[in-house]
């Protein structure tokens, strides 16, 4: 990412990149390794959880995949995926904390009416 972009593909690949830095601690060298794995792989996907990005292949089981360590900076997601046609944030999961059942209702509803369509 040292130099300028010079095509709409590579201003966009640019883009996410420098976006990825509001998720993930990076260096300039590692944000350069996946703007670079991004542009020699149509098919590369950046997959990003807590700890590390996992830059694959799509469709190529014999490129093997390569992994940064780096720390997710951001508690509102989970992770990020992300291609040369995607930036995917996969947001924080938080369990609903309501207690009760309520997953029989509708069925319940539904016998009642047939019961009465008799």
């Amino acid at each position: 990412m040292n130099k300028e972009p010079e095509t709409y593909e590579e201003l966009i690949r640019y883009k996410r990149c420098v976006d990825l830095t509001s998720h993930y601690e990076l260096s300039q060298k590692e944000l350069d390794r996946i703007y670079n794995y991004l542009a020699t792989y149509p098919n590369a996907i950046i997959i990003g959880n807590e700890n590390s990005l996992t830059l694959k292949v799509n469709y190529k089981p014999e490129i093997q995949p390569e992994i940064i360590n780096a720390k997710c900076i951001d508690s509102s997601i989970d992770g990020i995926r992300l291609t040369n046609d995607s930036f995917t944030i996969i947001p924080h999961y938080v369990p609903s904390s309501s207690s009760g059942y309520s997953g029989g209702s509708s069925s319940n509803n539904n016998n009642n009416n047939n019961n009465n369509n008799r």
